[in-house]
C-alpha cells in the first residue's frame, strides 16, 4: 500500500474518532437537569451559602462538566450571583444575539425557574470560542428558602427531548 493511501486511511480514521469524542463530550438534557437539581439541593442545605456559591465559579468539575456548566442568579435581585463571565453583573435586561430577553422577560429564564419542578427555556447564545449565535435550551429552577435560581443549558444543534418551552 502506498504511503499517502496509508496516510489518507489513518486521517480518516482520526477524523471519525475525534469526531465521535467530541460528541460523548457534549452534556445530556438529563444530566442538565440532574446538575441543576442537585445544585438546587445542595444550595438549599448549606448552612453557609457564600462557601457553596463559590463552587459555582464554572471551574469547579463538580458543577461544570463536558461542554456546560451550572451557574446561579437572582431574578429578584436582578444579578448574577455566581457565573463564569456575568457573576456580579444585571441579568434581566440580558439579550441574547437576536435581541430575545435570556433571564428576564415572560419566556426568560427567571419564569421558567418558577414553574413546580423547573422549566427549559430557549434563546440563541455563541458557543464558547464562536461569536457565532447557536440554539440553546437551559433548564432553571428555584432553590428553596431563598431568592436563588440554578440552571444549565445544552446546545440545541444535538437532539433535545422531553422538555417543555416557557408558554
Amino acid at each position: 500500500m502506498k504511503l499517502t493511501k496509508v496516510l489518507g486511511l489513518v486521517t480518516i480514521v482520526w477524523v471519525g474518532y475525534n469526531s465521535s469524542v467530541v460528541a460523548e463530550e457534549s452534556a445530556t438534557v438529563t444530566e442538565v437537569q440532574d446538575k441543576v437539581k442537585a445544585a438546587a439541593e445542595a444550595i438549599a442545605k448549606a448552612e453557609d451559602k457564600s462557601t457553596i456559591l463559590a463552587e459555582f465559579d464554572g471551574k469547579n468539575p463538580k458543577w461544570a462538566w463536558k461542554d456546560t456548566y451550572v451557574f446561579v442568579v437572582d431574578c429578584k435581585a436582578d444579578k448574577a450571583i455566581a457565573h463564569p463571565t456575568l457573576a456580579g453583573k444585571p441579568i434581566l435586561s440580558l439579550k441574547d444575539k437576536t435581541g430575545t430577553l435570556v433571564m428576564g422577560g415572560d419566556k426568560g429564564l427567571c419564569k421558567a425557574a418558577e414553574q413546580a419542578d423547573g422549566g427549559w427555556t430557549a434563546y440563541m447564545w455563541a458557543k464558547p470560542g464562536s461569536s457565532e449565535a447557536a440554539n440553546k435550551v437551559s433548564f432553571a429552577m428555584k432553590v428553596t428558602g431563598t431568592d436563588y435560581e440554578v440552571a444549565a443549558g445544552v446546545y440545541a444543534d444535538k437532539k433535545v427531548e422531553n422538555f417543555k418551552l416557557v408558554e
